[in-house]
C-alpha cells in the first residue's frame, strides 16, 4: 500500500429537513436510513433497489450519492416523494415498505435487464457516482510506489487511481467521466466504498482538484 496524504476541503451535501410527512414520520424495522448512514441494512436496502433496476453498479454499506439517488427515483416512480417533499432521497417506512412488496412490470423488466448485462460476472460498463479527492507522489514519507507496483516518482502524469478493491478491483480500466481513463493500481486507508482518490503530478493539482463527486465506469 502506498504511504500517501489526501488533499482537498470537504464539501457539505447538507440535506433540509421540515416536518415530517405523515408517510415517513414513524420508524420502520429498519429504522429511517438516509446520505452519510453505514450499516448493514444500507446494503439490504441497496440490494433491493439494484434487483429492482434503481441501484447500479457495486453495492456496500454505505449510504451515498448513488444511494440517494436510487431511493429519489423509486419514490418518484412510485408517488412516494417529490423533489418538493421533506422526506425526498430519504428511506423511510413508506418508502421501505413499497421496496419490500412486488415491482411492477416496468421496474421486472429493468431489474431483468440489468441482472442480464451482469450474469457474466464482470464488472465491465458499471457506471457509479463516487465521491473524489486527489493525491500525489510528492509528499513528506510517501514512497511512491502504488500498491501494484507502479512507481509515481518515475512518471508524475501516470494516470492512476487510488480505490477500494471490493468496489472496484485493483488493475481495473477506469474511465472517470471528464477526466480520461485511468488504472487502477493504488489504495488508500481512507479511500472506501464509494471513494476513489485520484493521482495527479503536483501537490498544487491535488489542492485544486478538491473534493468533488464524479461519474466512474469500469471498463475492463
Amino acid at each position: 500500500m502506498m504511504k500517501k496524504t489526501l488533499f482537498g476541503t470537504a464539501v457539505t451535501a447538507g440535506v433540509v429537513f421540515g416536518a415530517p410527512q405523515a408517510a415517513d414520520a414513524s420508524i420502520s424495522d429498519h429504522g429511517q436510513m438516509e446520505r452519510g448512514d453505514v450499516n448493514s441494512s444500507v446494503a439490504e436496502l441497496q440490494d433491493t433497489l439494484k434487483e429492482k433496476g434503481y441501484f447500479h453498479g457495486y453495492t456496500g454499506s454505505t449510504f451515498g450519492p448513488r444511494t440517494e439517488s436510487a431511493v429519489k427515483e423509486f419514490q418518484a416512480d412510485n408517488g412516494i416523494s417529490s423533489s418538493a417533499g421533506n422526506y425526498f432521497g430519504v428511506a423511510g417506512p413508506e418508502t421501505q415498505a413499497a421496496l419490500g412488496g412486488s415491482s411492477d412490470s416496468s421496474s421486472e423488466e429493468v431489474a431483468g435487464e440489468s441482472t442480464s448485462e451482469s450474469s457474466d460476472g464482470t464488472s465491465g460498463g458499471d457506471t457509479m457516482t463516487m465521491e473524489a479527492t486527489a493525491y500525489t507522489a510528492e509528499c513528506a514519507g510517501c514512497s511512491g510506489i502504488t500498491a501494484t507496483g507502479v512507481n509515481l516518482n518515475n512518471d508524475r502524469d501516470a494516470n492512476v487511481i487510488a480505490v477500494d478493491p471490493d468496489v472496484i478491483p485493483l488493475g481495473s480500466t477506469v474511465k472517470v467521466e471528464g477526466m480520461g481513463t485511468y488504472e487502477a493500481a493504488d489504495t488508500g486507508g481512507a479511500i472506501n466504498n464509494d471513494r476513489i482518490d485520484i493521482h495527479v503530478p503536483t501537490k498544487s493539482d491535488a489542492y485544486a482538484f478538491g473534493r468533488q463527486d464524479v461519474e466512474v465506469t469500469v471498463v475492463d
